[in-house]
Parts: C-alpha cells; sequence; structure tokens
C-alpha cells in the first residue's frame, strides 16, 4: 500500500504537474562551435556542459529521490556542414547519437565518478599532444566535472529548500561509489537522465535486480533498512522515472527505452539469478500503474510458479508488460551468432525488444525492417507478368530476391554511424582503457534488422498458393486483378481470402510452413551479408512499421523501405500489417496455444533480434479464481514450445473507443503500442486506432 506521501508523488507524475518547471534554451552554438573547431567528442562534451549549466535544479522538501529536467529542448551539436567536414560525404550514410543500448550502471555504482575521472587522468599522461586519445579523455574529463558540479548545484539546492536527506545523497553520488540502496537509486536516477542531456536516447537500465542486490542485501542484513522501507525507495524511484517522459526522444511519448530486465542466471555459472529485489521490483510495478519503467522478465523452464503469476498479475493491470524473453531459446542463439557464453547470459533489452549486453554493446538494433508482405506481393506480379504460367519455385525465388534487395538497400541507403559519446563511453568496458570512445572499441557493434508483416505475408502467400492449386492460373488472375483494384468489385474473393484461407495462428502446418520459409529466407540473406566484425541479426519484431510500411498516404523522404497496398490475404490498402509475431487483424483463430504454436516453427537460433508473440487478450480471462494460475501456465507452455518472445496485453475495446470520443476521461490510460507502453490519449490518432483494432480481435 502506497503511504500518503507517495500518493501525492506519484499524483503530481501523473498529473504532468512537472510541466511547469519546463523553459526553452534559446541560445543556438552552432557558430561558436565551428569557430572552436572542435571535434564531435569535444562538441558533444560542450552541450552536455551547457546542459549542467543551463538546467534549474528543482528539490522539493520531502522527497528521496530528487531530479526533474527543466529544459525542454537540448541544442544541437552536429549538422551535415560539421559531419562533412570531419568524415567525408557518402551516399546513404549518417550519423546518430548513442541510442537504443544498454550501459553497465555496475560501472557507476562501484566506481564513482571520481574514481573513473582519476582512471582518465592517469590515462592522459601516456598520449601524445593533439591526438585523438588525447582528445577523447580530455572530453571525458570535462563531460564528468560538469556532472559533479551539477550535482553540487542540486546538493545546495536541497540545502536551501531545508532537505538535507537529498543534500547528502547529492554529496556523495555520483561522485563516489555508491555504500547503500538509497544512494545507489539515487545516482541511477541523476545519471540516466544526464545521458538525455548529452542527447544519448532510449538507454535502457539493464538488470537492474542484478546489480542493486548487492546494495539492498548489504542495508537489510546489517538493519540498515527494512524491506518495507526498501520498497518505499524503490518506489520513489520509479515515480521519479516518470517525471521527464514528455522530452524523452521517441517515435511517440512513451517510447523513451526506459526498459528494465529481471530475472535471469547469473553469468559465471548460469544458475537461477532470481533474487528478492526481482520480485519487489514486479511488486512495485503493479502498485504503481505507471508507464515507466518497462518491465521485462526472463524465463526459463524452472522459473518459480510464483514469479510468473506475479508477473501475470502485473498484465493484469493493462499495463502492456511483463515481457518474457526464453532464456533458453536467446542465449544459445547469442552465442550462435558469436557473443560469449558469460556475455549471452548478461542479456538485456534495447528499447523495445532487442538483446543486447550491456556494456559491450554499441549495436544498431533498429536499422530498419524488410517488408515480408511486399516482398510476396512482388514476387506475385513479378511471376504473372506473363498473364500465361505460375511457376512455384520461381515464385519462391522471387521472394528471396526482394528480400535480398531489401536487405542490401537498408545497409547501403541507411549505413548508420554512432557519434562518439565520451560521458556515456565511460559505462562500457575498455573505454578508458583503451582510450577510445565506445563506438569504437564496444566488443560487439552488429546490425539488427527488423522483419515486418510476417503474418500477411504468409498468410498472402498461402492464399496464392492454394488458389492456383484448386483454381489454376485463371484464378490467380482473378486474384491479382481484385488485390490490385484493392478488392472494389471483389468483395466475395476479399471474404474468402481473408476469412476462409489458412491463417498464421492457427497452428495450420499450410501456412505455418509458409512462414518458416520466410524466416529461413531472411537469415539466410542477412548471412550472405555478415561478416566476421558486424553480423546481420534478423529478428521478428515490427517496431512502428507496422503502420509506415503499409501508409500508401504518408510521404516520408527518409523512409527506403518499400510500401505495400492491398496483398493477396485480404488486406486492404492503407490498413496496418500485423504487429511483431501477431495473427493477422481481424482473423478468427483457434485460441491462445494455436498461437503460441503457430510461432513455434521459427528457428529463433538464427532469427535472433528479438520481437515479441503479442496476443491480446480480454479483462475476461481473469473473471475466474484460477485465471493468474491459468496465465502462469500458458507462459511455462511458451518456454516448452521453444517460443523466444511474449508480449501479453489486456485491455477492453469499449474502453479505448471511449477514451478516443472522451480523452478528458481517460488520462492515464495505459497501452501496449509495439515494445513499449504509453498514456493511449497521448498517442497520434493512427496508432491510437492500430491499438483499438488489435484488442477488437482479442483472444
Amino acid at each position: 500500500m502506497l503511504t500518503e506521501r507517495l500518493k501525492e508523488l506519484r499524483d503530481f507524475s501523473q498529473s504532468r504537474s512537472y510541466k511547469q518547471y519546463r523553459t526553452f534554451v534559446n541560445e543556438n552554438y552552432t557558430r561558436l562551435l565551428r569557430k572552436l573547431n572542435y571535434d564531435f567528442a569535444q562538441r558533444g562534451t560542450f552541450i552536455l556542459n551547457k546542459m549542467c549549466e543551463l538546467e534549474d535544479p528543482v528539490v522539493f522538501k520531502d522527497e528521496k529521490i530528487s531530479f526533474i529536467r527543466t529544459k525542454i529542448n537540448i541544442p544541437q551539436y552536429y549538422d551535415n556542414k560539421a559531419l562533412k567536414k570531419q568524415y567525408g560525404k557518402r551516399k546513404g550514410r549518417s550519423y546518430e547519437p548513442f541510442h537504443n543500448i544498454c550501459p553497465d550502471y555496475g560501472i557507476l555504482l562501484n566506481k564513482g565518478l571520481e574514481n573513473i575521472k582519476n582512471e582518465a587522468i592517469e590515462q592522459l599522461g601516456t598520449c601524445k599532444k593533439h591526438s585523438k586519445e588525447k582528445k577523447f579523455l580530455d572530453s571525458v574529463i570535462w563531460a564528468i566535472d560538469s556532472v559533479l558540479n551539477f550535482a553540487h548545484r542540486y546538493e545546495l539546492t536541497a540545502l536551501a529548500v531545508g532537505n538535507q536527506t537529498i543534500a547528502d545523497l547529492y554529496a556523495r553520488v555520483p561522485r563516489f561509489p555508491a555504500q547503500s540502496f538509497h544512494e545507489a537509486l539515487q545516482s541511477i536516477r541523476f545519471i540516466s537522465s544526464i545521458f538525455n542531456l548529452a542527447n544519448n536516447y532510449q538507454f535502457g537500465f539493464g538488470r537492474m535486480d542484478q546489480y542493486l542486490y548487492p546494495f539492498y542485501k548489504y542495508d537489510i542484513d546489517n538493519g540498515i533498512l527494512t524491506k518495507e522501507q526498501a520498497k518505499e525507495l524503490l518506489e520513489e524511484f520509479f515515480i521519479s522515472l516518470n517525471k521527464d517522459t514528455d522530452l524523452y526522444f521517441g517515435v511517440q511519448q512513451g517510447d523513451n527505452g526506459q526498459s528494465v530486465m529481471l530475472g535471469g542466471c547469473k553469468p559465471e555459472d548460469g544458475t537461477s539469478a532470481i533474487n528478492d529485489l526481482t520480485y519487489m521490483i514486479l511488486e512495485v510495478s503493479k502498485e504503481l500503474k505507471l508507464i515507466d519503467p518497462k518491465i521485462n522478465l526472463r524465463v526459463d523452464s524452472n522459473t518459480p510458479d510464483d514469479l510468473l503469476e506475479l508477473g501475470c498479475e502485473l498484465t493484469k493491470c493493462g499495463l502492456g508488460f511483463p515481457q518474457y524473453s526464453n532464456d533458453e531459446v536467446v542465449i544459445p542463439a547469442l552465442v550462435k551468432k558469436g557473443y560469449s557464453l558469460e556475455d549471452a547470459r548478461s542479456y538485456t533489452v534495447a528499447a523495445c525488444w532487442e538483446f543486447i549486453i550491456p556494456g559491450k554493446g554499441i549495436e544498431i538494433v533498429n536499422q530498419g525492417a524488410v517488408s515480408f508482405p511486399y516482398a510476396v506481393d512482388y514476387a506475385f506480379e513479378k511471376s504473372m507478368s506473363s498473364w500465361k504460367k505460375f511457376n512455384l519455385d520461381d515464385f519462391r525465388k522471387y521472394i528471396k530476391e526482394s528480400i535480398t534487395k531489401q536487405v542490401k538497400d537498408i545497409l547501403q541507403k541507411r549505413d548508420i554511424r554512432t557519434l562518439p559519446s565520451p560521458f556515456a563511453s565511460i559505462f562500457f568496458y575498455n573505454a578508458i582503457e583503451n582510450k577510445q570512445d565506445a563506438s569504437e572499441c564496444a566488443k560487439y557493434k552488429n546490425i539488427g534488422i527488423h522483419g515486418s508483416g510476417s503474418a500477411n505475408a504468409a498468410d498472402a502467400l498461402v492464399a496464392i498458393k492454394s488458389t492456383y492449386e484448386t483454381q489454376g492460373i485463371e484464378g490467380l488472375k482473378e486474384l491479382l486483378q481484385a488485390k490490385q483494384q484493392n478488392f472494389v468489385g471483389y468483395e466475395k474473393l476479399q471474404k474468402k481470402v481473408h476469412d476462409e484461407m489458412p491463417k498464421v495462428g492457427n497452428a495450420d502446418s499450410r501456412v505455418d510452413n509458409e512462414l518458416k520459409f520466410l524466416f529461413d529466407t531472411f537469415a539466410d540473406v542477412a548471412e550472405k551479408f555478415s561478416s566476421s566484425e558486424c553480423k546481420i541479426r534478423p529478428g521478428s519484431g515490427s517496431a512502428m512499421y507496422y503502420i509506415w510500411l503499409a501508409d500508401e498516404n504518408a510521404n516520408w523522404d527518409w523512409l527506403i523501405e518499400p510500401k505495400v497496398k492491398a496483398t493477396a490475404d485480404g488486406k486492404k490498402a492503407g490498413e496496418p500489417l500485423s504487429t511483431s509475431l501477431a495473427p493477422s487483424h481481424g482473423i478468427k483463430v483457434n485460441g491462445v496455444l494455436s498461437v503460441l504454436k503457430s510461432y513455434s516453427v521459427i528457428d529463433y537460433s538464427r532469427i535472433m533480434n528479438g520481437g515479441p508473440i503479442t496476443i491480446e487478450l480480454s479483462p475476461s480471462v481473469f473473471n475466474s479464481d484460477d485465471g493468474i494460475k491459468k496465465l502462469a501456465q500458458l507462459i511455462k507452455y511458451f518456454v516448452k514450445l521453444g517460443d523466444q518472445q511474449l508480449q501479453l496485453n489486456v485491455l477492453d475495446a469499449s474502453v479505448l473507443e471511449d477514451a478516443i470520443a472522451h480523452p478528458e476521461k481517460h488520462k492515464n490510460l495505459i497501452v501496449r503500442v509495439w515494445g513499449w507502453s504509453g498514456y493511449f490519449t497521448e498517442l497520434a490518432p493512427e496508432y491510437q486506432q492500430h491499438v483499438l483494432n488489435r484488442h477488437k480481435y482479442n483472444l
């Protein structure tokens, strides 16, 4: 039960009262940066320094975890002219700050910034004058000094308002190693916000129950904290994370990367890593019902039933999490892709679901998406170009041709490189020792590509194949004409292919084998373009592409992926694609178990960039006394089948419809969008409609 003080703090966040402290940064530093002739390590640190100076510390008298961002915008430190000057110009190449990755917060908590600074100073003595290494280490020291000065201003502000607790915290962290659970939470809260001030966005929190546990256990064992007091601190920490959600970079508000991974195994021996904090974090999230942090839970065959049931109780809240990852599938897949066993056992997720290693990977996990529906559509059109014959082998060859071209285009036309970030680099292994930015020396620098609309594509593929088998070339001609006319005048045929043909989600081998073919082909192509230095990681997630690749009216000049109109499965032009691993919209499925069976055909040892089976559940699932236990058994079945990732969403479609009509009544209604959760009324209309359509056809 929340205390009255914590209820007030939660209400402060949910009412968006923090916005009263927001002001704009009006300064433009472009000309000054050009005049100073800084490289990009120095440029980024310059802006971080300015943001630390411009931010206004805000401390409330009775709070125990303190931080609120006050500046709405962050001045840009990179522009095309500066990028061209330093890096030259290459067609298709772009540069982005660190994002969608996970630092190792254990480095912060166990070292503190002062010790890291001293390490940098020691390494500085070995550098040549004006060398790249010297500029990097100078930038690290400059960044740390800026951050520590900012922390000192928070200490002084706390003293001024009479909050000795916060003043004492900022007097110690993040300058020194954390010595208590309370200090660890405050240090993480502060530094996680500093990353955003440095223009590093969508940074996850990683395995929080692991790196916080030693501090928690010490305080509990030594009588410094009771479990209830520790829980209250954790609750306040979570509330604090929701004070800046309007300022984070993302496709929509809520897409901020504040993800937490729980459970799993220990990296050194693979034994269970579940501890008291694993349970407590789930309990706190269930109690608060806030959009942040997003909870992920690693599971295997031995995960305790009571932990699964607690996760299901959180699912019942309708927040769209926890998201489940199957260790028995994920860890071997990472090892097969070249990750060490110890690192694979340490995996977490990026902003949504992509598997990454904290403090060891600067990976572009979302470089683009392959449109499976487009590949099938392209093959159908090309196979029928003569209108005289159809060859199934050629049809499959054309699908592979399209997937190959799409992957090649993504790698060539969206060649993303990571800009240096000296401050973030100190939370990645070997950056200080190597005197290099993490973007250069990170252990893993692979690329992830999503596989979008897989259910629509497999459904379309089997519709084409079945039509040919039963009606021959004349049947295919009619289906092609109907598709090209968006099924106008072909309503009976549209109903037939949409409602009567085999569909993914019904454990029907006729269509599930085609789903497997699509992903196997994707994996083959990914391997073709991989190298020892950079592997292409194909995934089963769709991210935002389920809307982007189907919106024929939107004109995004940066979107290189091909759009698809009406498809042979009966999907009409403009209708969104299926989300990640989910049945196509509006089809009938035999039940949840059949959905899990359908997706178990995918070879997840090769399709390992993440992407969950997404199941929409009606609130009626929990009407019976044993609803929670049954759902927990469903998760165990998911593990047994060898599926990779699972996302369970619970919401009533009638509530969503009312929220669209009366947003003022549903300001705090939370929904799962794709790999993240947000406030429904703050989403753009197309995302609201897609969430509504998904829940109209829940299982």
